[in-house]
């Protein structure tokens, strides 16, 4: 057409050029955008709005920022629109300060600020860990008299339930029933999940009622975040009747509410009920997880059934599993409270041929084993290795290496243990000086 001499009316170059965006192919249509843009009559507002939202979204915030700039130099006055869209641009790659500058540019120009631009910038601040910058930006939003979308508001009750204020969270519930924004499944679970995180689990349950007076169901999420906080303040039993209502309504668990069922028993160290569930959750073709076989590990370990805990490890490398830091932690953890050390020793060894590095928790855990066993030469030296890998052995490590080294008439080594914790800041007990003495006195 444009070989020809004809010239498209922009309302055809812009359907085109958007066609060209929505389908990915950002160089073909920035080509056609950069062949037609000097040419009289084709090119227009709404064609540079198209490739701006057609940069960000390919990641191309240096030319979205160009066509921008045209865009002012032609003495078009962006709209509201093309600073949401560049706002939204620099949001998702990171850079929140430009996204705040634009917004405030925007304010500058006389442009009003939509209910989609707060969201983004709201959104951006929020995935930046920026809360208080996002808190304040929703109030000047409700100050400005623009109704927040569910989104804005959901994201809001989120990061207040996170930030341990679920008052003020149930407030900006309130809020919404007033403003007539209708609440959402999304809304009830992340308030369900802030009263739980503060083990207010059975006003979390009453809200469930609000949650069906409101004519919105419970889902899969709302039953596993109950079962999760009713797990955690040791309820097992309402767990379970949870457990039963959401099969009854017609769900079907999944294999998150099988993992907090079967760490809930564990802990309560019911391993029927352990055992049940894992073959309930077979029988519905929900293959086991590396947590599942690590929350299996921990609770045989914790009922002092190694072999069977040492069973499920191997079980758990045949089914593909690369062992985390966490699952070494616990078969340790069971070995060493068993007073296995040899097969303990033999495993944090191991750790290191699967490229897993032993973290503090382990190393205190190694630590506290020797001690039990009354070994002070490897718990010293495993102290002397944190160290040297930069970790900061614990109260009781250090501690129980003192006292044992003191049973080993080691009394130098004790001391130099005693003044390396105080250098740390840890403040020695009286009763260790009184073992460090003692020693020394040759009366322990």
């Amino acid at each position: 057409m444009a070989k020809n001499g004809l010239v498209p009316y922009p309302s055809a170059f812009n359907t085109l050029l958007s066609s060209l965006v929505r389908s990915g192919s950002f160089d073909e249509a920035w080509r056609l955008f950069s062949d037609s843009r000097a040419k009289v009559g084709v090119v227009d507002e709404r064609s540079l709005g198209i490739m701006v939202k057609g940069c960000c979204e390919a990641g191309r915030l240096d030319r979205g920022f160009e066509v921008f700039a045209q865009l002012k130099e032609m003495n078009w006055s962006p709209v509201a629109y093309v600073y949401t869209t560049l706002i939204d641009g620099y949001c998702k790659h990171g850079d929140v300060g430009r996204a705040g500058e634009l917004f405030s540019e925007m304010s500058e120009l006389g442009l009003v600020a939509k209910r989609n631009t707060y969201r983004v910038l709201i959104d951006g601040y929020l995935r930046k860990g920026m809360k208080e910058d996002g808190l304040e930006l929703y109030r000047k939003m409700k100050v400005s008299g623009v109704v927040p979308s569910i989104h804005t508001c959901n994201l809001m009750i989120n990061v207040l339930c996170k930030g341990g204020d679920v008052n003020g969270a149930f407030e900006l519930f309130d809020e919404m029933g007033e403003r007539g924004i209708a609440y959402s499944v999304v809304t009830f679970n992340t308030l369900i999940q802030g009263l739980c995180r503060d083990s207010r689990v059975w006003e979390a349950e009453r809200l469930v009622d609000l949650m069906k007076r409101s004519g919105i169901n419970p889902d899969v999420i709302t039953y596993n975040t109950l079962i999760h906080g009713f797990c955690n303040c040791r309820k097992l039993d309402k767990a379970f009747t949870l457990f039963d209502q959401l099969k009854s309504n017609g769900h079907s668990p999944s294999l998150v509410t099988y993992n907090t069922l079967i760490a809930g028993s564990a802990r309560a160290k019911n391993l029927p009920a352990v055992t049940d569930l894992v073959k309930e959750m077979e029988e519905r073709g929900i293959t086991p997880s590396k947590v599942t076989y690590t929350i299996l590990i921990d609770a045989f370990a914790r009922s002092d059934d190694m072999e069977k805990a040492s069973d499920i490890y191997a079980s758990m490398q045949k089914a593909g599993f690369i062992p985390d830091v966490h699952a070494y932690g616990v078969l340790v953890h069971g070995l060493c409270m068993n007073g296995n050390m040899k097969e303990a020793l033999k495993l944090f060894k191991s750790m290191r041929d699967g490229c897993v590095e032993p973290n503090d928790v382990i190393y205190n855990t190694m630590i506290h084993g020797y001690c039990m066993e009354g070994s002070s030469y490897r718990a010293l030296s495993l102290l002397t290795e944190m160290g040297k890998k930069g970790m900061v052995p614990n109260f009781g490590s250090y501690s129980r290496t003192i006292e044992v080294l003191c049973k080993d008439q080691k009394c130098e080594e004790a001391e130099d243990l005693l003044n390396a914790m105080v250098k740390l800041g840890l403040t020695p007990s009286v009763s260790l000086h009184n073992v460090i003495a003692k020693a020394k006195s040759g009366t322990s």
